[in-house]
């Protein structure tokens, strides 16, 4: 959904939310409208003697959130360390964006519009939360730092832009009012708003979200997770979480993939997952 879309029929963003998704969507990427954003397929990897992944294949289709579920120990976290190429799988094989990303480190996947967020905050306490969330835009200030040093004129056009889409960023993170607080201050859940914010200003295709709501209740989870689904919606990248909380994965995702034993045991709408025997058996009858 675009931004005008959104001004037509998405009664919960505020007015200057509707004028900074704007900002945003000028900001990123086409969005890939249809097909596969990724596919993840049959991936084994061993640690040793521990088979982490095994067979595990996953899709990702155009414009939609996917879920994954499972025990601790079940391949969740490996799968995306596969993913965004911080592991290497013995075998299979990983296309995004059309492109085989297999053997590609994760740099090159960034480049190509992947972006993940950690189980454990990765901000820093001691800058501001404008501060953080500019970081995500390096790449796209050109010439880098040094550049930037020797004021060129194309890196202070691109600074400039950067700023202003940190502030459409922030108030679209219900952060706008805490740019200049150092972000060490924040709840642990505006903390995860401004990783996930910064995540955005890297001009993501896909996002990859590790346990995005670990440390909150299943309240502040609650509404984590209904803002990355409008911002999904009415920006169009595509998302994949880990996320523990199943019914918020339920209310959130179109697809759902459950995962044991480094296998994946049921995939498929959320009520298809829901009523699997193979899913209840291996993790929904702990819930």
């Amino acid at each position: 959904m675009t931004a005008a879309a959104a001004r037509n029929g998405q009664e919960s963003w505020t007015e200057g939310q509707l004028a900074a998704l704007e900002v945003v969507e000028a900001a990123l990427p086409p969005p890939v409208v249809e097909g596969l954003v990724l596919e993840a397929e049959d991936i084994h990897v061993a640690f040793g003697g521990v088979r982490a992944l095994q067979g595990a294949s996953l899709r990702i289709p155009a414009g939609t959130i996917v879920g994954l579920i499972g025990p601790n120990g079940s391949g969740k976290s490996t799968l995306f360390d596969v993913i965004n190429g911080f592991t290497v799988p013995d075998s299979g094989r990983v296309r995004a964006f059309g492109a085989d990303i297999t053997d590609r480190n994760p740099w090159h996947r960034a480049r190509l519009g992947m972006c993940r967020t950690f189980q454990a905050n990765h901000i820093d306490p001691n800058l501001t939360v404008f501060e953080n969330l500019i970081t995500g835009a390096f790449g796209s200030i050109g010439g880098g730092v040094f550049a930037s040093v020797l004021q060129f004129p194309k890196p202070r056009r691109d600074q400039r832009q950067a700023a202003e889409l940190t502030r459409a960023v922030a108030r679209l993170m219900g952060l706008e009012r805490v740019l200049d607080v150092r972000a060490g201050v924040l709840s642990f859940g505006g903390q995860r708003r401004a990783e996930i914010g910064r995540s955005i200003m890297s001009r993501p295709r896909l996002l990859l979200l590790d346990e995005p709501s670990a440390g909150m209740d299943s309240n502040e989870a609650g509404d984590l997770l209904r803002l990355v689904t409008r911002l999904q919606s009415d920006l169009g990248f595509g998302v994949c979480l880990i996320e523990h909380f199943v019914r918020i994965v339920f209310d959130n995702c179109a697809i759902v993939y459950a995962l044991a034993e480094g296998k994946v045991i049921a995939e498929g709408t959320p009520d298809e997952v829901s009523s699997s025997k193979a899913a209840q058996e291996h993790y929904l009858g702990e819930q």
